[in-house]
């Protein structure tokens, strides 16, 4: 009988902690596997974070990269601008004069897309606003232009293009107010240029205008047959180029309209 609740008593007692054991054992178990997901976790956030950390040492590499790009060819852009300075200044013949300051104007139009793409916010993108302050700016003081005489007027909207479109856009406003400031006002007249750069909600694109109230073009002159390597440069650069259009209004002087779209970026790797 004693046996009997001896075994009566010590059954549930070793079930109990046949089960305890069985519990601790789980727990350590348990314990040990989310300890070791805990410090795979823990490595997997550590080489997330160094990938992270490599991807951004990267990207600012390939930034400062880029931007010493721009400033290096701003760099070798301006020493050809002085280099045709410097001959223009050596020539006696004013025709060559002409075409020597001509040419370094255009260089120095693309010396300031570059000088304008080197700055840390302006890497992929050209603000026109800005560009086309300097670039007129530089323009008037180029050519001596007194600006008491001929007045510059721009309405310009907060515009942003990538190279492919800013350098032709930049080449196509030089010729045209190079030309305006040479030929729209002959002797001491006085006049004004307005420059505009709007969207153009009609094709999704842009609406450049520059106009003068000077003495106007000769109403026999073909823009697209004329000799002149400004103009050809403009249809050129407008047509083949930026895929758009060039229209001529003749009236008080003349207003040279420029419609056309951003370029889409080609991979070339």
């Amino acid at each position: 009988m004693s046996l009997f609740i001896l075994l009566l008593i010590g059954l549930p007692i070793a079930v109990i902690a046949a089960l305890f054991l069985l519990f601790f054992e789980l727990n350590l178990r348990l314990g040990k596997q989310l300890i070791d997901k805990g410090f795979a976790l823990e490595g997997e956030i550590t080489e997330r974070q160094k990938a992270q950390l490599e991807a951004e040492t990267s990207l600012s590499e390939r930034e400062l990269l880029l931007s010493e790009i721009h400033h290096r060819v701003k760099n070798n852009m301006q020493i050809v601008s002085s280099l045709l300075r410097m001959q223009s200044r050596r020539s006696d013949d004013p025709v060559t004069q002409s075409i020597l300051d001509d040419s370094r104007s255009r260089v120095s139009a693309m010396a300031l897309i570059h000088e304008t793409l080197y700055k840390p916010a302006n890497l992929s993108s050209v603000s026109l606003q800005e560009y086309i302050n300097e670039l007129t700016l530089n323009l008037f003081d180029s050519y001596g232009v007194d600006p008491e005489r001929i007045t510059l007027v721009t309405d310009v909207e907060s515009i942003s293009l990538n190279i492919e479109t800013a350098t032709p856009c930049g080449l196509i406003i030089n010729e045209l107010v190079t030309n305006c400031l040479k030929y729209a006002f002959p002797g001491k007249r006085s006049g004004v240029i307005t420059l505009s750069l709007k969207r153009n909600e009609i094709d999704k694109g842009y609406l450049l205008r520059i106009a003068d109230n000077g003495v106007g073009l000769p109403e026999d002159l073909d823009i697209r047959q004329t000799r002149s390597l400004g103009l050809q440069l403009v249809i050129n650069l407008t047509e083949n180029q930026l895929q758009g259009k060039v229209e001529v209004q003749r009236g008080d002087g003349v207003a040279y309209l420029v419609a056309f779209s951003e370029i889409n970026y080609v991979r070339r790797l």
